[in-house]
């Protein structure tokens, strides 16, 4: 018996699979790698661009730089631990804030790390969540890479207290020549010292460079192609006694920053740490300098920071740094300086902070709790 063709069409219809159309736009392809760096390394982290952010925003409100606050009232930094410069970041908790290359040993990122729950965790539960994993992992990188600032500095003492109100000079007002005194410093800011030091400073010959490529310093530009040089012997500090740093006498007149913390270094290197003119920064910690090579510093009018932590520094020295005018921040805690004569100094350079004694931080009976939780972990 013949079925009429019609009567099948149903079935036809829902038995025929239906062919995909082919789309008017071609697939999607997968997502492009990021592009590493043309020397096929991935860019290096920017401390300023990508860390300091970070930093701003959830740390500063506690970990400013003391300064005077609304109420007049010195605000002090949380803890002593100073964030907002990088001699902040380098001192606190006796440096033990950023270990180059060691995440693990930085206090920095250790506390950030901690489990949401734990007493020790910063920031603290009271002032909001965790960092994001993206923003921890950004600061393990930075530090794993060997917590390079750059040349970023940070804000000094001085410059808070330009920030803070004024009190009843404010108050009074009336007297408009008042505010042009105010205005010369702010002028004076536009140009930072490094940028004053590197005017008309040629930069020294690759080759001379070049010779300190596999000895124990690192040479390197402050940034942002300056003549200027930072120099330091982080994990060859063992190598550095006065003999090694007279090699870099070819390069002296361009160095801007020298760390030589706990290397060997004595007296007889101030030497040649004196015939260094652009020096700005210059970090002794835990090394045997004692009076008379300090004293030798105050050749390098241009000095701001000087790290004495741990040295055989007394008054003797301090008397002699009474010269340097420029100085804005001088650690001398743990030497043999008198109180009597950090009260000089201050009186020789007004505005300079001296730290005389560790910045211990504030009483704490939850932290040893989360301590005790970690050693069980």
């Amino acid at each position: 018996m013949r079925i009429p063709f019609l009567s099948l069409l149903p079935f036809l219809l829902v038995a025929t699979p239906v062919l995909a159309q082919t789309p008017d736009k071609p697939v999607a392809d997968k997502p492009v790698a990021e592009k590493p760096a043309k020397d096929g390394k991935a860019a290096a982290v920017d401390f300023e661009k990508q860390i300091w952010p970070i930093l701003e925003k959830s740390c500063i409100e506690c970990h400013s730089t003391a300064a005077p606050g609304p109420d007049g009232k010195t605000k002090k930094p949380k803890g002593g631990v100073v964030l907002d410069s990088k001699d902040g970041i380098t001192t606190s908790k006796k440096g033990k804030l950023i270990a180059a290359k060691k995440p693990d040993d930085s206090l920095l990122f250790t506390s950030i790390s901690l489990p949401a729950d734990d007493d020790d965790r910063m920031p603290p539960k009271k002032k909001g969540a965790p960092l994001p994993q993206d923003q921890q992992d950004l600061i393990k990188k930075w530090i794993e890479e060997g917590g390079s600032f750059g040349s970023w500095t940070g804000k000094k003492a001085d410059d808070k207290a330009k920030d803070a109100p004024k009190g009843k000079e404010a108050e009074a007002g009336g007297d408009k020549g008042k505010d042009k005194p105010a205005d010369k410093p702010k002028e004076k800011e536009k140009e930072a010292p490094h940028v004053r030091l590197q005017k008309g400073l040629q930069p020294l010959p690759a080759a001379t460079l070049a010779t300190f490529a596999n000895g124990p310093f690192l040479v390197q530009s402050l940034g942002d192609g300056s003549p200027l040089l930072r120099v330091g012997c982080a994990g060859r500090s063992d190598e550095v006694d006065d003999t090694a740093l007279r090699t870099l006498a070819p390069i002296a007149s361009h160095v801007a920053e020298l760390e030589l913390a706990r290397s060997r270094v004595s007296d007889a290197a101030c030497e040649t740490i004196a015939a260094m003119p652009r020096l700005l920064r210059v970090d002794l910690r835990q090394t045997q300098v004692g009076d008379t090579g300090v004293a030798k510093l105050a050749a390098c009018k241009e000095l701001r920071d000087v790290n004495l932590f741990g040295t055989k520094t007394g008054d003797y020295a301090m008397a002699a740094l009474g010269g340097l005018k420029a100085l804005q921040n001088l650690y001398v805690w743990q030497t043999e300086v008198s109180a009597g004569a950090v009260v000089r100094l201050r009186e020789q350079v007004p505005g300079a902070r001296v730290v005389f004694a560790a910045e211990l931080p504030e009483p704490m009976a939850e932290g040893a709790g989360g301590a005790r939780r970690r050693a069980q972990k």
